[in-house]
């Protein structure tokens, strides 16, 4: 048996990392939508995908379906990782129940309500899991026929050398769905992943790879790294 054809659309795409990781997985990505008009050169550039640069609020669900008919698949994925910074513990307190981007998993339910596609997926940071919006979200899954499945993810266990947790959810309207399990044995150091680039110093970046760049420090927390010792 072949393994099934799936096309996807990204909402709230950004510069393509998702996109990028769904068409290493053999996914066909049709496009990817983001309000950020600088995002439209790299996420084309890396994934060779259309970016379509509008605000979510503005976009119908028949410009999406008429998206997914480009395109013929056996399955159709709608991935929507809506922006986590009302969510986020970074927020540091401040009051967000006015901020834009809030009701944008509203929007993204809105989309899965009219075109039904048989997959979605989404992740944001964990503690998304404790607003209303995001329980309205699984709620309106399940009514729909969907079923769920969600969790906490340890990126570190994914070969990632920080300790970045992710909430990300799968649903699928066709069947029992269920998030891959890493199972790796020994977790990837930093020192692993970018321990061969060469050395630079505060405030400097790397004249053979723009993406190599250090941070610039004042005298005090320069002489407090000196001072560090392990443990």
């Amino acid at each position: 048996m072949t393994d099934p054809h799936i096309v996807a659309i990204d909402l709230f795409c950004g510069a393509g990392g998702l996109t990028y990781g769904l068409r290493k997985a053999g996914i066909d990505v049709i496009a990817g939508i983001d309000i950020d008009p600088n995002s439209k050169y790299p996420y084309e550039f890396n994934n060779k995908a259309k970016f379509i640069n509008r605000d979510i609020n503005d976009v119908s669900s028949l410009e999406v379906e008429k998206l997914f008919m480009e395109k013929k698949g056996q399955y159709r994925l709608l991935a929507g990782c809506a922006p986590c910074q009302p969510f986020s513990g970074y927020s540091n307190g401040r009051d967000l129940s006015e901020d834009k981007k809030w009701p944008l998993m509203r929007e993204f339910s809105r989309m899965i309500r009219d075109i039904l596609p048989e997959f979605v997926t989404m992740e944001n940071v964990p503690q998304v899991i404790k607003h209303s919006v995001y329980e309205d979200f699984v709620e309106t899954l399940q009514s729909l026929g969907y079923q769920v499945e969600a969790t906490r993810v340890k990126c570190i266990e994914f070969g990632i050398p920080q300790s970045r947790v992710r909430h990300v959810l799968l649903a699928s309207r066709i069947g029992k769905v269920s998030l891959a399990h890493p199972g790796r044995k020994s977790l990837k150091t930093v020192r692993e992943a970018i321990g061969s680039l060469p050395p630079i110093s505060a405030g400097e970046q790397s004249t053979s790879d723009p993406l190599h760049v250090s941070s610039k420090l004042t005298d005090l927390n320069m002489a407090r790294i000196k001072a560090s010792r392990p443990g």
